[in-house]
């Protein structure tokens, strides 16, 4: 009886420890939409949160500089700032942390990734579309999903890995 007693709790406990490890974020909490107040190049953003604008800096990438009074534009620097602007100037979009990066970086910009309504992750899209970098400041989630993503960009020639940059070689 004991036997019994015992595999049918182990059953219920399995039961609810798998169920809950199939909710994804989603289910957990709901999401929170934010207004796009500007794009200020290919990585960075300024979104109203509360009532203020936060600048946010996009996890996992880098886009080349676009010229500036403090540095020089870098190849592909002007396309990669124009395909976020033409992602996300006056979208909604949900932000998301990453529990192995820092909240905020060394210049108080908040680090996230960047989600559509419709679920596109624009993080990754850009590295896809040869448009940013694969950025490992620090280690972040999807590391190897973004090395995989520039991997291919760089294979097919895309964006900043195409003819018109030097960036090809530079990076193993």
């Amino acid at each position: 009886m004991f036997l019994i007693l015992a595999f049918i709790l182990a059953g219920l406990a399995g039961y609810y420890f798998f169920a809950a490890l199939d909710r994804g974020p989603a289910e957990k909490e709901e999401k929170v939409f934010y207004d796009v107040a500007e794009v200020v190049d290919g990585d960075t953003i300024k979104v109203k949160i509360g009532g203020k604008i936060e600048t946010v800096r996009l996890i996992g990438i880098d886009t080349p500089e676009v010229a500036n009074p403090y540095k020089e534009e870098g190849c592909f620097g002007k396309e990669a700032s124009e395909e976020t602007k033409k992602i996300l100037q006056g979208k909604t979009i949900s932000l998301v942390a990453d529990p192995m990066v820092s909240d905020k970086d060394k210049y108080g910009r908040l680090l996230r990734y960047v989600f559509l309504p419709d679920g596109g992750f624009v993080n990754a899209e850009l590295v896809k579309g040869g448009f940013a970098f694969n950025y490992p400041y620090e280690d972040f989630q999807y590391l190897n999903y973004f090395n995989d993503l520039e991997k291919q960009a760089k294979n097919s020639r895309l964006g900043l890995w195409g003819k018109q940059c030097d960036y090809y070689f530079e990076v193993k």
